[in-house]
């Protein structure tokens, strides 16, 4: 099974916050550093720093941690979703836009009904389309 890791700087537990409102994603596990055994420590990191978590996203899980040593963001790669009713589509949309950037605005397709793509407020690429 491939499952994606997506890397924050101190702010994944907002992003968790964030998926679960916009993508209804369900949280199965989260690993704060304050949870870790005496004498492990990252330097400079807070207690509240996500080390470890994993989100359900329509059935996909999907890694999330605070662990990024560098600034990463979602250009080289999107997180795609099909839905089968472009009232949901464009709800989940509007949510992942909301603060962020719509890079091209759902409209019709010749390989879809409803397709568009769309940056989060964290950077990361979305493509949302219906079947």
């Amino acid at each position: 099974m491939l499952v994606p890791i997506i890397s924050f700087q101190g702010n994944c537990d907002e992003a968790i916050s964030f998926y679960k409102e916009a993508v209804n994603a369900s949280v199965k596990t989260i690993n704060y550093l304050s949870e870790a055994p005496e004498g492990f420590a990252i330097e400079g990191a807070s207690p509240n720093f996500v080390m470890h978590s994993e989100l359900m996203i329509y059935g996909t899980p999907i890694t999330m941690t605070d662990g990024a040593t560098s600034k990463i963001t979602g250009e080289y790669f999107s997180l795609s979703i099909a839905f089968n009713s472009s009232e949901e589509a464009t709800s989940v949309f509007n949510k992942l836009a909301d603060g962020g950037q719509v890079i091209e605005a759902l409209a019709p397709q010749f390989w879809s009904p409803l397709c568009g793509d769309v940056k989060d407020r964290f950077g990361i690429h979305w493509h949302i389309y219906t079947i």
